[in-house]
């Protein structure tokens, strides 16, 4: 079982490891500070270097039955096994995905509050992210709005906080039944919440910033009608 550095402290950029599973092109560590693809996250990418001085590109980092994989290029080999490394995380690309998330929740819990809408997909990537949610329209001054809010949440700097709650009362809470933490799988029976303060708590396995702050300008890029009352935002931050 890997330990989840970047679920305590997202911002680890370097750390020591050992390998303890070589599986075709990937290896397996005791612990990591690389974030797994998943959840409309993408993958962290970095360098693994081992005790010869053998540098690795880490292309991805997977999840997979129970197992986060780590993608090395070149291919790792049999004998690496048991190999103490040291990962470098590629940090420009990590940091921005931090902003992207933690603005991705802000934009979730303002469109609920003040719209009554409900997200039903989002993507993150470095460079731009969307959101999609139901909503009656999304012409421009609803556009405005949104971006007048996140103005708001980001210049008032809220702090982000994690914590662990067991399942049976993750389910009882009223904030966090929106996000439907009763689709985590019945096997997990702790689950890790984000709370930015007095904005948004939702169960979530992703990378946050600290503080709401750090987000910098959020700027909406366009917006589509996916269908009737289901509307996708694109938007970026500088």
């Amino acid at each position: 079982m890997t330990e989840l550095l970047f679920q305590t402290d997202s911002y680890i950029k370097e750390f020591e490891a050992e390998i303890i599973a070589v599986e075709e092109n990937a290896i397996i560590l005791d612990k990591t500070a690389f974030s797994y693809k998943g959840g409309g996250l993408q993958s962290d990418t970095g360098v693994l270097t081992t005790s010869q001085n053998q540098n690795f590109k880490i292309e991805e980092v997977i999840f997979r039955k129970g197992k986060v994989l780590h993608l090395l290029s070149p291919s790792p080999t049999d004998n690496m096994l048991g190999e103490k490394v040291k990962c470098k995380i590629d940090w420009e690309n990590r940091y921005r995905q931090m902003k992207m998330h933690t603005a991705l929740h802000s934009i979730s819990s303002l469109l609920y509050k003040k719209y009554g809408s409900a997200v039903t997909g989002g993507n993150i990537t470095p460079e731009k992210s969307r959101v999609d949610f139901e909503i009656d329209h999304l012409r421009q001054e609803r556009v405005q709005e949104i971006e007048q809010e996140m103005k708001r949440i980001i210049e008032e700097g809220h702090d982000v906080s994690i914590s662990f709650m067991e399942r049976e009362e993750a389910l009882k809470d009223q904030e966090l039944i929106r996000t439907k933490v009763n689709l985590i799988p019945e096997s997990v029976k702790t689950i890790r919440i984000v709370e930015i303060k007095d904005v948004d708590k939702q169960a979530d396995g992703g990378v946050h910033v600290a503080n709401t702050s750090e987000i910098g300008v959020f700027k909406p890029l366009k917006s589509e009608n996916r269908g009737k009352n289901n509307k996708r935002l694109y938007f970026t931050i500088e």
